[in-house]
């Protein structure tokens, strides 16, 4: 076999490049036997020179971007993150007819499209398999192996911070404080959680499939986007007892020349493929013409799952494997439908009373209810729930139910809603 050799300048080092650094160290015998190339890091950039980087060789650090982009490397691998200057640093690596590959989700999500077709008029390869959900395969199997279906939607859960809390609430019975506690005391949340707990991380990585797996362009504000702060305790139990779980979901589905996206809580039946996915580990659900559902689940963050699908971008391409041209299509319109299923419910009153005016709103609004339960406070706090489960019902029915309720102030708290996903 002759042994091809490919030259990287590594643009970070931070968790994800010290993981890349690490597989490719450990690997590198492994790699070259399967796949014949054998890989060299010429050039690392950090912000910090004096910084320790425990197995990382010090005489390959640089501060300089330029030391990285234009020492004759063939590949550039870009993990500073963030939108500027990764977005110039990419860029310039395109139109110097250099290979990318690249995890960054917020830069993809706001401009992906476009990188992709630059890389595509100037005939080289953007990368991108570690963007979304980590170590799993999603970006190739929507690129390369189910390139003979017609996509006709997808579903996930994408963001492993929400989904740990939201085991932690259902397993543990704890409250979303102290779920979301233990997720940044074991790493798995930010001390600032906003991005993932609101589901802005998810809603990017959703885009950036949406577009690779419909073939167009969506505008920036596609995704509708809910978090999940809002979901009590007493929600989770409230599912347990209708025969659900509460999870982070993101959807994008195509149907009449336009895709919905949303991504937010729902209820899922207990036997539903994505009910089952614990902690903070992702899946996606697939769907395509040919193939019909699959799913693809694993590690969603870390190291070096993340590590380990930059890796194998960078090995495909250096292989010249796999299909990296996007559609030749313009934008495909975002539609926000209204959509029907059924629906929980939660509502705070001052009194249990209270079941009766909220049914008969409900039922004003051509909403029939499933199930329904009146609950006293268990504190002297004098807030007391009223929980319902709908049969199938127009979305803007029961937003419209919402607003009927609030105006006859039969609330002493903000009300939850849910959509029970299929």
């Amino acid at each position: 076999m002759v042994m091809r050799k490919l030259k990287i300048g590594l643009l970070g080092c931070g968790t994800v490049g010290r993981g890349l650094v690490e597989l490719v160290g450990r690997n590198q015998g492994l790699i070259q036997q399967r796949s014949g190339v054998e890989l060299r890091i010429t050039q690392i950039l950090v912000r910090d020179l004096n910084k320790e980087r425990p197995g990382v060789d010090r005489t390959l650090l640089t501060a300089n971007p330029d030391k990285v982009l234009n020492n004759g490397c063939d590949m550039v691998v870009e993990l500073v993150g963030g939108i500027q200057p990764a977005k110039s640093f990419i860029e310039r690596s395109l139109a110097g007819g250099k290979h990318v590959v690249t995890a960054n989700k917020a830069l993809l999500a706001l401009d992906g499209f476009r990188l992709m077709k630059a890389a595509e008029a100037q005939k080289v390869r953007l990368g991108f398999e570690g963007s979304v959900c980590g170590g799993i395969p999603i970006i190739r199997a929507l690129r390369a192996g189910l390139v003979g279906n017609s996509i006709q939607k997808l579903s996930g859960i994408l963001n492993g911070t929400c989904n740990y809390i939201l085991t932690r609430m259902t397993e543990d019975r704890v409250d979303f404080e102290e779920a979301l506690r233990e997720a940044q005391a074991k790493g798995f949340a930010e001390a600032d959680p906003t991005l993932d707990v609101d589901g802005h991380d998810a809603a990017q990585k959703l885009k950036i499939l949406a577009e690779l797996a419909f073939g167009a362009e969506l505008g920036p504000d596609a995704v509708q986007v809910e978090g999940i702060r809002d979901i009590a305790a007493d929600d989770v139990e409230a599912a347990r007892e209708f025969g659900f779980v509460i999870k982070h979901v993101a959807t994008a589905e195509f149907s009449d020349d336009s895709v919905s996206l949303n991504c937010g809580p729902v209820l899922l039946a207990q036997s539903h493929q994505l009910a089952s996915i614990r902690d903070e580990n992702n899946a996606v659900l697939v769907r395509g013409d040919a193939v019909g559902e699959m799913l693809f689940s694993g590690k969603g963050a870390g190291s070096l799952p993340s590590a380990s699908a930059v890796l194998s971008d960078v090995v495909d391409i250096a292989c010249h494997k796999g299909g990296f041209s996007v559609s030749s299509g313009g934008q495909v319109d975002a539609a926000t439908r209204d959509c029907r299923s059924s629906f929980y419910l939660r509502f705070t009153v001052a009194d249990p009373s209270a079941i009766g005016p909220i049914t008969t709103i409900l039922e004003r609004n051509r909403i029939g209810v499933a199930r329904a339960a009146a609950l006293w406070a268990r504190s002297d706090s004098g807030k007391h729930q009223v929980r319902l489960l709908t049969h199938s019902s127009s979305k803007h029915a029961v937003e419209a139910s919402l607003r009927d309720v609030a105006a006859a102030g039969l609330e002493k708290g903000k009300s939850v809603f849910l959509r029970v996903a299929d």
